[in-house]
């Protein structure tokens, strides 16, 4: 027999998915402020495999980019907010930041290194570092 739900009657119903957020799912939250025409923090130190929302703030006036030398390269990321991302064919090369602006950038980091980034508009000096611990 068949109920008015199309699901025979006596018989168990769909599974219960379990929307609650999970261990695996939780995220390494980091924020990037740019200040003056600096980035602060200058360095960032992420653990490998973990999942990380960079969180990049412009606070000033003027335009600014955020260029990731070799970081995002081959990477699976998800952009948000209302900066402008640049991509090429590696992945993503920069993102620029409009006055006041944020952007989002969600990705695990899998290769240990040193990643250098910048702004590479014209009489911006801002540089920082990415590191990505050994596992």
């Amino acid at each position: 027999m068949i109920n008015g739900w199309g699901t025979p009657t006596g018989a168990a119903g769909p599974s219960a998915v379990n929307l609650a957020p999970s261990e695996a799912a939780t995220e390494n939250l980091v924020t990037l402020d740019i200040r003056t025409r600096k980035f602060d923090p200058e360095t960032i130190t992420l653990a490998p495999d973990q999942k990380t929302r960079l969180t990049i703030i412009n606070h000033d006036s003027e335009l600014h980019a955020f260029v990731p030398v070799g970081l995002l390269s081959h990477t699976h990321i998800n952009v948000s907010g209302n900066g402008a991302p640049q991509f090429g064919k590696e992945g993503l090369l920069r993102v620029l930041l409009p006055t006041r602006g944020q952007t989002d950038i969600v990705f695990i980091p899998t290769r240990p290194g040193n990643y250098p980034f910048f702004c590479d508009l014209p009489g911006h000096v801002m540089r920082g570092n990415i590191v990505v611990q050994e596992k």
